[in-house]
C-alpha cells in the first residue's frame, strides 16, 4: 500500500512540487500533550516576534505559495495556503488552538518552517491518499456541519477515492479524516517547491519525525517526493 502517492498529472501542472510524507504508526495521541502544546506556543510567539509588523506576503516562502496558485487560477487573495493562513491568523492575535498532540506538533512545525503541513488520520484512509486532479464524482465535506461541495475539475486535490480530503492543494481541509486523541496511524504531508521551500521541507520532515517518535512513540517513516519518486513507499 501508498500512504501517499502524487499522480504525474500534479507534475505536469507544477513540475516543480515536492512533497514529504512522515507517516506515523501506533503513536498514542494522548500522551505528551502538555509538551506538544508548549511547543506550539513557543511558534507562535516566534512567528509573532520575527514577523512583527511585516506583511506576510512578503516573505519568499510564502509568496511562493500565492504565486504557485495564482498560476493555477487561483486568487492568492481568496483562497489562502494553510500555512499563510496559520501566519496570518498569529499576526492578528488569533493563533491556531491547542487540540491535540499530533495536530499541535504539526502547527508548530508548519510555523517555524513556514511550509504546510497536514495531519490525517490513516485508519480512515486504508487506500491511502493520492494528490491528483478533480473529477466527476468528487465530494468534499468542509468542516463544521457545512454542505457537501464539489471541487472545480482539475482543482489540484488530496483524495482517498471520490473523497477529497484537502481542497485546492493545500487550502482547506475536509471533516472526513481528522485527527483524534484515538488516532494511532497517520499521515503529515508536507509540500514544498524544488530550490524555493526545498530545504524548509527536509528540515521540517526531520523534526517533525523526530517530536513524534520522542513525544508520541510509534514507528516513523519519511518518505520524499519528487517527478522520479511519486509515491510512498516506493513502488516496485
Amino acid at each position: 500500500m501508498a500512504f501517499l502517492e502524487i499522480a504525474g498529472e500534479v507534475f505536469e501542472r507544477v513540475w516543480e512540487a515536492r512533497f514529504a510524507a512522515v507517516v506515523a504508526l501506533g503513536i498514542d495521541n494522548r500522551r505528551a500533550a502538555a509538551p506538544a502544546a508548549e511547543r506550539l506556543s513557543r511558534a507562535i510567539d516566534a512567528v509573532a516576534a520575527s514577523f512583527g509588523d511585516r506583511d506576510p506576503k512578503e516573505y519568499p516562502a510564502i509568496a511562493a505559495w500565492r504565486e504557485a496558485f495564482r498560476e493555477l487560477g487561483w486568487s492568492p487573495s481568496t483562497y489562502l495556503s494553510s500555512v499563510a493562513a496559520l501566519v496570518r491568523r498569529t499576526l492578528k492575535g488569533k493563533p491556531p488552538p491547542s487540540i491535540n498532540p499530533a495536530v499541535d506538533l504539526a502547527n508548530s512545525v508548519s510555523l517555524r518552517y513556514l511550509v504546510p503541513i497536514g495531519a490525517h488520520d490513516l485508519g480512515t484512509a486504508p487506500l491511502g491518499l493520492t494528490v491528483r486532479l478533480a473529477r466527476p464524482g468528487d465530494r468534499f465535506l468542509p468542516m463544521g456541519d457545512g454542505p457537501e461541495e464539489m471541487p472545480d475539475p482539475g482543482e489540484i486535490v488530496y483524495a482517498h477515492g471520490s473523497d477529497v480530503r484537502t481542497r485546492r492543494w493545500v487550502w482547506r481541509q475536509s471533516r472526513t479524516g481528522l485527527v483524534t486523541p484515538d488516532t494511532t496511524d497517520l499521515l503529515f504531508p508536507i509540500d514544498g517547491f524544488a530550490h524555493l521551500t526545498e530545504g524548509a521541507l527536509h528540515l521540517a520532515a526531520a523534526e517533525m519525525a523526530t517530536l513524534v517518535e520522542e513525544l508520541l512513540g510509534g514507528e516513523v517513516r519519511v518518505w520524499w517526493l519528487d517527478p522520479a519518486s511519486p509515491q510512498a513507499p516506493p513502488g516496485d
